[in-house]
């Protein structure tokens, strides 16, 4: 079993959509922004490469969301309300309007907050990475925020969170992760602070830009950006900002065996058996960080075959292959990183805001943990917070286990708190 973080956890609609439809992205990009309906009424939306690169949105009001399916080139309807539908409507070769049809009730919306969009790219030692910048269409120098990945072959679309950011007056910096996308590199072998020096490079790639603020640029982290994010802010010495969305104050073998727990327990194993495999699966990784062998890791696996759970663990014979070979490094590079440790030098402002149901990291363990580290980092602004009734994908959950139903719907104190708290450090407009 290997699981990795990614920022939407993919269900059987998911993949439904992506069997809908056939994206032409670059057909996509005029329709990302903000849209105003008045009575503090927004909708956010951009392209989710993760969701078969479509359009999702997000509405700020009722925190509703969800992926758009192609009915025509300016027509798109709910992925999971056939009735609801998005029409734009251009002035000339610009979108300036939104009329959303729910049923019989019809609302137009104005496209607000225009942007500009460039692809970059920069290089981390030889590595290049290849993005897009998004910076408000007005008079700079405007605030950016660089986007630090979760898990996984990660990439630059990240739907309404950079629209989200761009309404607010501030650009974003959002790239292919290395190996992933267009970018070169290998990211399934990466440690985790040579991701860290990817972000740090981005940063310093901003700083060569005029009509960028340098004084403001800031980091969001995203899961295994929890790691990611802190170590870049513990490298760089004038970042104005960093933002933490659901990241791990424990260590990478603290977090997976958090989250390896979860799928366990989602998968019907008993609690005795969960923590009977957990305890073999530590065992297994701290091989791979000790330095051992695949073959030596895998027969700390084997040594367990007498256990009646085994075998609906691994059906069939584990063989090495080049993914799980990869997963080995990956674990030596990696499994002993830890955010506390960094998080003691960050000085910069730092919004931190975890999950209560949250199976891919532990936020009851982690809420004391990022505390403690920025007050020995004598940081003079932190808030570290845990959103009501939210899982690891940041929508509303019940149990927050891995096999869910999506409820589509944000969890409620997530982005008006981000919002605010920016706001009040003058960040943005």
């Amino acid at each position: 079993m290997r699981i990795f973080v990614f920022l939407i956890l993919l269900s059987s609609s998911l993949e439904l959509i992506a069997q809908q439809q056939t994206t032409n992205k670059s057909a996509l990009y005029p329709f990302e922004g903000t849209y105003d309906f008045g009575n503090q009424h927004k909708i956010t939306l951009g392209i989710f490469d993760e969701i078969n690169k479509s359009l999702v949105y997000l509405d700020l009001k009722t925190l509703q969301l969800g992926a758009l399916i192609t009915i025509d080139k300016h027509q798109f309807r709910d992925n999971n309300d056939s009735t609801k539908i998005f029409s734009f409507k251009y002035k000339g070769a610009v979108i300036e309007q939104l009329k959303l049809q729910t049923g019989d009730k019809q609302l137009i919306g104005k496209k607000i907050s225009s942007h500009i969009r460039k692809e970059v790219s920069f290089k981390s030692d030889t590595t290049l990475l290849k993005g897009d910048l998004y910076l408000p269409d007005s008079k700079g120098p405007h605030p950016v925020v660089v986007f630090a990945h979760g898990s996984g072959a990660s990439t630059r679309g990240v739907g309404f969170f950079t629209t989200y950011f761009l309404q607010l007056g501030i650009g974003v910096l959002t790239f292919d992760k290395r190996g992933a996308g267009l970018s070169s590199g290998d990211w399934e072998t990466a440690s985790l602070e040579t991701l860290a020096d990817d972000i740090c490079a981005g940063i310093s790639f901003l700083k060569t830009i005029p009509i960028v603020n340098h004084q403001q640029i800031g980091i969001l982290g995203n899961s295994q950006g929890g790691w990611v994010g802190s170590m870049a802010a513990a490298k760089t010495k004038d970042l104005a900002f960093l933002l933490m969305r659901v990241g791990s104050g424990e260590s990478v073998l603290e977090t997976i065996s958090h989250e390896y727990r979860g799928s366990l327990l989602a998968d019907g194993f008993n609690i005795v058996e969960v923590e009977e495999i957990i305890g073999m699966y530590r065992r297994h990784w701290l091989a791979a960080a000790a330095g051992k062998t695949w073959e030596e890791g895998n027969e700390v696996l084997k040594s367990h075959n007498s256990k009646n759970w085994y075998k609906k663990l691994f059906p069939e014979e584990r063989v090495k292959s080049p993914s799980s070979a990869k997963w080995w490094i990956w674990l030596k590079a990696n499994l002993a990183y830890d955010s506390y440790d960094y998080l003691k030098k960050v000085q910069a402002p730092t919004l931190w805001l975890m999950a209560e149901k949250d199976w891919n990291v532990n936020s009851q363990k982690s809420y004391p943990l990022v505390k403690q580290a920025l007050t020995i980092a004598s940081n003079k602004d932190y808030t570290v917070k845990i959103i009501p009734t939210m899982g690891h994908t940041g929508m509303v959950v019940k149990s927050g286990y891995s096999n869910e139903p999506l409820s589509w719907k944000y969890a409620d104190g997530f982005w008006n708190t981000m919002e605010t708290w920016l706001k009040e450090r003058k960040i943005g407009k």
